[in-house]
């Protein structure tokens, strides 16, 4: 079985104690591109390449040991003036995943997030089970939102250890269980509402299935989850507003029977 990961970038939002470094221009408008590398006979897909309108930046790539099945980080040491281009090369064989530009010089805060999943293996069963977290910045822990294969429930877990930038760390699902969504939660926790995540689920009602239900977790505030619901016999759309919350509880709600959750969000309360 081919061994990939799935990456997401975490934008982190609304953190206390934010405020950019005095003479910091953070990159804007930036675009980025992993290009084929060259070695002899071999070829893979490991050099990341960032331009932005705007700022000053280096470029960090999250990259994927093919051979081992486990993501990492790697930063470029080229600081550049936009808009010129910077690059920076996964290690020999391993294929770039996601390419960011850091602000040089650093902000502070939380800040520069990103994420990804990985396989773990138990026996002869391989499962998108851990999360790896990683920023430019700050002190965090990592919590994933998991799914159980099996029931179709989903589920949040935290990580217990705390590191420092530019630290990875990680979480493991249930056994079985897949890791859906992966985030750095600041350590010590933010201020007001932060760290937001949304959810659909399928609803089973006899033989049908339908993706009914929308839920929301964040690790700080006070809030609850919105549905925008579809009726799929009317085609009316109509709004539900989950039970309030204080966090780290998860605000759920549910459509009128058969009708779809088309989005969810959170709202503070």
């Amino acid at each position: 079985m081919k061994r990939s990961l799935v990456v997401f970038v975490v934008a982190v939002l609304g953190l206390a104690g934010f405020s950019p470094v005095a003479g910091a221009v953070a990159p804007s408008g930036c675009t980025t591109s992993i290009q084929w590398v060259q070695q002899g006979s071999d070829y893979f897909n490991g050099l990341g390449s960032v331009q932005c309108t705007s700022g000053r930046y280096k470029a960090k790539e999250v990259c994927l040991n093919n051979q081992t099945g486990a993501g990492y980080v790697i930063y470029g040491t080229q600081v550049v003036n936009a808009p010129a281009t910077a690059t920076v090369l996964c290690r020999t064989g391993n294929s770039g995943l996601s390419v960011a530009a850091v602000t040089d010089p650093p902000d502070s805060g939380l800040t520069g997030c990103v994420s990804w999943t990985e396989w773990v293996t138990q026996g002869s069963n391989l499962f998108y089970g851990r999360g790896q977290a990683q920023c430019d910045t700050g002190r965090y822990r990592v919590k994933s939102l998991c799914k159980n294969e099996q029931t179709g429930d989903y589920y949040i877990l935290y990580g217990t250890q705390a590191v420092t930038a530019p630290s990875a760390v990680s979480i493991t699902c249930n056994t079985g269980n897949t890791a859906q969504i992966v985030q750095a939660v600041a350590d010590p926790a933010a201020t007001g509402l932060a760290g937001c995540m949304t959810w659909s689920a399928w609803i089973v009602q006899g033989s049908t299935l339908y993706y009914g239900r929308g839920s929301a977790q964040c690790d700080s505030g006070r809030y609850q989850a919105r549905l925008a619901c579809h009726n799929v016999q009317t085609g009316q759309d109509y709004v539900v507003y989950a039970p309030v919350v204080t966090a780290p509880a998860t605000s759920t709600g549910t459509c009128l029977s058969g009708n779809s959750a088309t989005a969810v969000t959170t709202q503070a309360a």
